[in-house]
């Protein structure tokens, strides 16, 4: 607002506030002057004001021009239309409603052999993605030169897709109005149990009401924001045959088992990094049974099945590279004598850095390597490759000592009493009669926290030898004839076992109370054993 005060006293707008003297010698000159001449006073007010009246229609302008850029930050742009629609002025969120009320309310009538009945997108399976809709009407002109986008006479019409009336379904008009019809199913590809590959599944033939025309009239009267009626609609029955039949799904099963076979790898300084495997294929694919339809940018065909480079590059970002870690982990395992996995203690990975910006385009890359049939692709970076770190495992039964001893790496970590078959000569280890461990290299096979043991054996002199023992501990079976590492019956330590110095088991070797647990634990499935006289 304009300080009529200021107008008729000092004006003091030119005054610099780096100079107070000379701003101070003004404001006593200019009052001397005001008392000496008064009529000159009255001169100098005459000339002000038209400032004064120009100046604020000024600041009038900028504030509406500024006020209707600010409006217009939050509402669809002046000239802007939606399907024909005026929607200028509106809120994202008032055109999305508005696109929703007509789709909720839109109704046709359709008829087939004297039944009617009035049907919405709603039912045919279809719903419009308003929010998009309204997103994309109201973006528009905003790319526009600035004196272009706030012109309403500069006009822009937004046309967006409603629905794709090809995708309809018959299946309510089918049940109310007597079609007995079924809907077609496309054959699909999808991955197999373990996700290492694909299978088809078969598609099936349909029946019914033609629901594509009946789409088209109802979108029609949504674009119209409701001025006019559906036009009603007349249907007979006619086989539906599935867009993507069983051949087609088969030939593009047979193109991507081709990639998964031998799969376009990424590289980084020369080290595979990454291999582009079949759920990494699932997440780029989709089946097209038009083969010669026309792609998107960055798509490419190979048959029936078109892979996109922006659905490659999102599942690269999202599942390959954010597993991809800077800092290099060794792999460590257990082992057995032969050099078998036993235990995975850490998969490892290598430290993998790739240049800024290097991987932007991967999408794309590998899309282009399979269509030149390409093995791999390199991307710039640095790899610190892991190291296997192992860990070897094994178990030595000594019978002439009475001991089983653990090994790691070869080296001694635990020595333990034990009780073998009776009929094993303690402090030799040779075999004098039915009930004697075996000697030779075994493995862990069959492993038991705990279990129930009984059995029957008929021995050489003719007797019998029964025993059914409840809760025998922590049982590690090393032989196929039903021996075993486990906690010896009785309750007894380790040291108790020592003092013992006896075989007493039908053939299995017994160890304390106290460390079988332990022994349980530390000796995996797998394990090798050697039992010695």
């Amino acid at each position: 607002m304009t300080d009529n005060n200021n107008v008729g006293g000092a004006n003091t707008a030119g005054r610099s506030p780096a100079d107070p003297v000379t701003n101070e010698a003004t404001q006593v000159l200019g009052s001397l002057d005001a008392v000496a001449d008064p009529a000159a006073e009255n001169v100098r007010k005459g000339h002000v004001w038209p400032w004064v009246v120009l100046a604020a229609f000024v600041a009038m302008i900028g504030a509406v021009a500024a006020g209707g850029w600010w409006y217009f930050e939050s509402h669809a742009l002046p000239g802007t239309t939606l399907w024909g629609n005026s929607i200028a002025g509106q809120t994202k969120d008032q055109i999305a409603r508005t696109v929703e009320d007509n789709v909720r309310n839109a109704t046709v009538q359709v008829t087939y052999n004297g039944k009617s009945g009035d049907f919405r997108l709603s039912d045919l399976g279809l719903d419009a993605d308003v929010d998009n809709i309204a997103q994309e009407a109201f973006d528009a002109k905003r790319d526009d030169a600035w004196w272009q986008r706030y012109a309403f006479w500069t006009k822009k019409d937004v046309t967006p897709e409603l629905v794709n009336a090809a995708a309809a379904t018959s299946t309510v008009i089918d049940e109310q109005l007597g079609c007995n019809g079924k809907q077609p199913v496309d054959a699909q590809i999808k991955l197999n149990g373990d996700g290492s590959g694909f299978d088809v599944v078969p598609g099936q033939q349909g029946q019914g009401a033609d629901p594509e025309p009946i789409a088209t009239a109802l979108a029609d009267t949504v674009k119209g924001f409701g001025a006019t009626e559906a036009k009603a609609q007349t249907v007979e029955l006619k086989d539906i045959n599935p867009v993507v039949t069983d051949e087609i799904a088969t030939k593009a099963k047979a193109t991507l088992d081709k990639y998964v076979a031998k799969p376009v790898t990424i590289k980084v300084s020369d080290h595979d990094v990454a291999s582009i495997d079949a759920k990494a294929l699932a997440a780029a694919m989709t089946i097209d049974a038009n083969d010669n339809s026309k792609l998107k940018d960055n798509q490419w065909r190979d048959g029936y099945v078109v892979f996109d480079a922006a659905k490659l590059q999102k599942y690269y970002d999202e599942s390959i590279k954010s597993n991809l870690k800077t800092g290099r982990e060794d792999r460590e395992t257990v082992v057995n004598n032969n050099g078998t996995v036993l235990q995975t203690i850490s998969q490892g990975h290598d430290g993998v850095t790739i240049a800024d910006g290097a991987d932007t385009n991967i999408g794309a890359s590998v899309i282009q390597a399979m269509e030149k049939g390409q093995s791999s692709v390199t991307v710039e970076g640095k790899v610190d490759p892991m190291k296997d770190k192992t860990v070897k495992r094994h178990v030595v039964v000594d019978l002439s000592d009475g001991k089983v001893y653990a090994y790691e790496d070869d080296q001694l970590v635990k020595a333990m009493n034990m009780s073998a078959g009776e009929g094993t000569v303690r402090g030799v280890g040779t075999c004098m009669g039915d009930l004697c461990t075996p000697t030779g290299d075994f493995t862990i096979w069959l492993k038991y926290p705990s279990q129930d043991m009984s059995g029957n054996l008929t021995l050489s002199d003719g007797s019998q030898s029964q025993w059914d023992v409840k809760d025998v501990g922590f049982v590690n079976y090393f032989s196929r004839s039903g021996c075993a590492i486990h906690r010896i019956v009785s309750p007894m330590t380790d040291a108790q076992i020592g003092a013992m110095n006896a075989n007493t088991s039908h053939g299995c070797v017994g160890i304390g109370w106290d460390v079988a647990e332990w022994f349980y634990n530390w000796c995996l499935d797998g394990t090798s054993v050697h039992v010695q006289a």
